[in-house]
């Protein structure tokens, strides 16, 4: 694959960061130290309902198939992406600055 060209980089992390503040707006309920609001608790009920929509549907899309390979990416499953939702929610914490140090070409102890 090419390049991008500098239009397209630039929608891309509009994109990107779009649902990172999306996902911001769930994190902030979470660090409120008042009681919530009634709407605080609508809210994070309709986060949490979107966040689990989101999850299952990545999870749907990369499932096994009769042949061992990923649906979705056609490579030998558990592919990269379910493997990378799985660590992530079963160890968050751990997991997401690795995730983050990766992506930025940083080695972190124990990634290789």
């Amino acid at each position: 694959m090419g390049t991008l060209s500098p239009a397209v980089a630039a929608a891309f992390r509009r994109l990107r960061d779009d649902l990172c503040r999306h996902l911001d707006e769930a994190e902030c309920l979470v660090d409120q130290d008042d009681e919530w609001s009634r709407g605080d608790v609508a809210t994070a009920r309709k986060l949490i309902n979107g966040l689990v929509v989101v999850l299952r549907g990545l999870l749907t899309e990369h499932t096994l198939q009769h042949s061992g390979d990923c649906r979705t990416c056609v490579v030998a499953w558990p592919c990269p992406v379910f493997t990378t939702v799985h660590v992530l929610m079963k160890d968050p914490q751990r997991q997401f600055p690795a995730l983050v140090f990766r992506s930025q070409g940083i080695r972190t102890k124990g990634t290789g």
